[in-house]
């Protein structure tokens, strides 16, 4: 492997030519030979193993292309960072040993100018490289060819690690102790462990969590259907039976394995086998290999193993995570922002923001009689009916959350009044206009707001929340199902 990173190098030596690209090409010659200068004038000798690894094989790219930090990722020996100079800023090395590590899962090639530098990084997954270059301004065609080289480079790594001497399985084991070790999210962690268990196996993968409200699927590689990616499974689909018994489910033939009222596919895609990821005695999910079933005595699942015995548990403490901070920002009820995280993202506003900006409180109108007529159970499927067209009347960007029992609230950054009220108006309607389906019969709702805007008509920011409130309790008075205006006294 090295003898292909040090033609490589070569290569960008010639291209890049000046001093470092000489140093680059001079040293890839030796790695591609072989070869070490004794003190012998006249003579060199090939004895022993290259002398060079992966890191300063990467730091000769770095040199080439005077670039000021580069990383590597997924290689057995683990994250490798070599720099310009000791004093690189702190900030540039955290954000683009991220970027190397979003490269390595997702296997596109990023490129992002940041005013005086710019971040190149390309990945296929586990593996991934990048540079960090001075300066932002650099033309496209040059960055492809940084790109290129870096390309080489992980694929060097990979041939580096199927070459290896070291038995497969361990390899495996390794590769599943990076993919935990550098996923931060449950999404990164679902999202890696797929495209892992595509590259062990050669077919397509998803991954499968048990939730309260049945199995979804997380994640799918980029062997399967996209499609599949969210989906909420039937209790009675294979997947589901292999999460409830805790044993592998295969299906053959016509039989999808994902169950009934899934996208239509192909007879050939619909074959696979779920095998159930556990944790201790918990059941998490399932890692679902698309194709026909293996045989027990199938080498794949030697190789397969060590992912589904270390993804359970890892994935169990990812989904308690995730669950924690979700419960902290976002209402349980209708899944919107909680009022906590209303004022967060009012606060980051910045109390002296030059923009101009909006808030809208909603409240259901009625709702004390909705729930005393048909219940809590039809309440609360009109708050999460309501809180869905919300969301469908806002732009990306915006807040929608939940401050009360019927009561919401939009935040509306860079929206001035005549916009805001545009808004305000477009979520009355659409309320009034949608009815609540419930037991079969229909039940028209209708919702009362109040607007408030910064700069004008309140020049505070701060205040917002009690104009808005104010203008509410106006609406109300004023018969509801209608939008009032805050005032400047409010």
């Amino acid at each position: 492997m090295l003898q292909l990173l040090g033609l490589g190098a070569v290569t960008v030596g010639v291209w890049r030519g000046g001093v470092w690209g000489v140093a680059a090409a001079a040293g890839g010659i030796a790695l591609s030979l072989g070869w070490t200068v004794r003190w012998r004038p006249g003579r060199l000798r090939r004895r022993g193993p290259p002398p060079l690894g992966l890191p300063e094989v990467l730091d000769l790219l770095r040199q080439a292309y005077d670039a000021t930090a580069a990383w590597g990722v997924g290689a057995t020996e683990g994250e490798f960072e070599v720099l310009a100079t000791p004093d690189v800023g702190e900030e540039e090395r955290r954000r683009g040993a991220a970027l190397v590590q979003l490269a390595s899962v997702d296997g596109r090639l990023h490129v992002i100018r940041d005013g005086d530098a710019t971040l190149i990084a390309v990945g296929d997954f586990p593996y991934g490289a990048g540079l960090a270059l001075a300066g932002g301004d650099h033309p496209e065609t040059f960055t492809d060819g940084v790109a290129r080289a870096l390309r080489r480079y992980v694929g060097g790594m990979r041939l580096a690690e199927e070459q290896s001497s070291a038995p497969r399985a361990r390899m495996m084991a390794g590769r599943v102790s990076r993919l935990v070790a550098g996923a931060l999210t449950l999404d990164g962690m679902a999202r890696a462990a797929v495209e892992l268990g595509e590259q062990i196996t050669h077919r397509g993968v998803a991954l499968v969590i048990a939730g309260a409200d049945g199995a979804h699927v997380v994640a799918v590689s980029s062997a399967a259907d996209r499609r599949l990616g969210g989906l909420l499974l039937s209790p009675e689909s294979p997947v589901a039976r292999a999460v409830a018994m805790g044993v592998p489910v295969a299906t053959r033939g016509n039989e999808d394995v994902f169950g009934l009222g899934v996208p239509e596919r192909r007879r050939s895609e619909r074959a696979g086998t779920a095998y159930p990821l556990t944790d201790g005695s918990l059941i998490v999910g399932a890692l679902v290999l698309l194709g026909p079933p293996l045989e027990p005595d199938a080498p794949l699942l030697e190789d397969l193993g060590p992912l589904l015995t270390d993804l359970g548990p890892r994935l169990a403490a990812a989904r308690a995570l995730h669950d924690a901070e979700r419960r902290a920002v976002v209402d349980p009820l209708t899944g919107l922002r909680n009022r906590r995280e209303l004022e967060r993202a009012m606060v980051a506003y910045g109390p002296r923001s030059p923009e101009p900006a909006s808030l809208v409180y909603i409240d259901l109108d009625h709702f004390k009689r909705l729930n005393d007529t048909l219940g809590h159970p039809a309440g609360d499927a009109a708050l999460k009916h309501v809180a869905r067209l919300l969301e469908a009347a806002v732009r990306d960007g915006d807040v929608v959350a939940r401050i009360g029992g019927e009561e919401f609230a939009v935040w509306l950054p860079r929206t001035p009044l005549r916009e805001g009220v545009e808004v305000a108006e477009r979520i009355r309607r659409s309320v009034a206009e949608k009815h609540l389906t419930w037991g079969g019969s229909v039940y028209p709702l209708t919702t009362s707001c109040g607007i408030a805007s910064y700069p004008e008509p309140i020049g505070d920011l701060l205040n917002l929340p009690a104009a808005a409130d104010a203008a509410l309790y106006r609406a109300k008075q004023a018969g509801r199902n209608r939008v009032e205006k805050a005032t400047q006294g409010h």
